[in-house]
């Protein structure tokens, strides 16, 4: 996605349905490729559809901040709020357990949400991975409903997880992110509480 200038930014906004999915801070080792070139310390992750084409799947891009700024002016979207679970940097908005909302909305996040946006972040980090096929549409979902629990989205975020090619949960996973980071206590209490008490395979713990 060529998008170095913002009027080449306004014809693909004028062409495209443009909605921020992520924004994510990356960890030692990690880069993306942008549109201006590499991005090795935090990234958005936008997807795109066809205008008119309602049959059309989402494609994604990867952007530095300040592109990612100028799409969010543009398409008149909120800003997201960082995910970093690093422990020795501090943002606006951390991961875990602390409800948190973005600029211009006044929802909060219900604790259990934020649980599972936290994991599918860290799943995304971890599978170094864009959030598709049905990430998505868990993390869209979970933020127009922020104040009601998404048990759905925990259960099939579940099942998505138990896919892991090495068969690992997201509690390992994060454990071997930990080997090279310094993380933050990442706690998913209230997810492994819920699948637990249905007797539901936990992948998450």
């Amino acid at each position: 996605m060529n998008c170095r200038t913002r009027k080449r930014k306004e014809d693909i906004c004028r062409q495209y349905y443009i909605q921020p999915v992520n924004y994510i801070k990356l960890l030692n080792g990690q880069h993306k490729e942008g549109c201006c070139g590499s991005l090795d310390d935090k990234y958005y992750t936008f997807s795109y559809k066809l205008r008119g084409d309602y049959k059309a799947s989402p494609q994604y891009f990867f952007v530095g901040t300040h592109c990612a700024n100028e799409f969010l002016d543009i398409t008149k979207h909120d800003p997201l709020p960082l995910f970093n679970p690093l422990v020795h940097e501090q943002e606006n908005h951390s991961p875990g357990n602390s409800p948190s909302s973005s600029s211009g909305d006044n929802k909060r996040l219900h604790p259990f949400n934020q649980e599972l946006l936290t994991a599918i972040n860290m799943l995304c980090i971890s599978w170094d991975i864009i959030p598709k096929s049905g990430l998505d549409k868990i993390i869209t979902f979970t933020r127009r409903r922020s104040e009601t629990p998404n048990y759905n989205g925990i259960e099939w975020f579940n099942q998505i997880v138990g896919k892991d090619r090495q068969r690992r949960s997201l509690r390992i996973m994060i454990d071997q992110l930990r080997e090279n980071n310094e993380l933050k206590d990442l706690r998913f209490d209230e997810s492994n509480n819920y699948l637990n008490e249905r007797d539901i395979v936990n992948n998450i713990n």
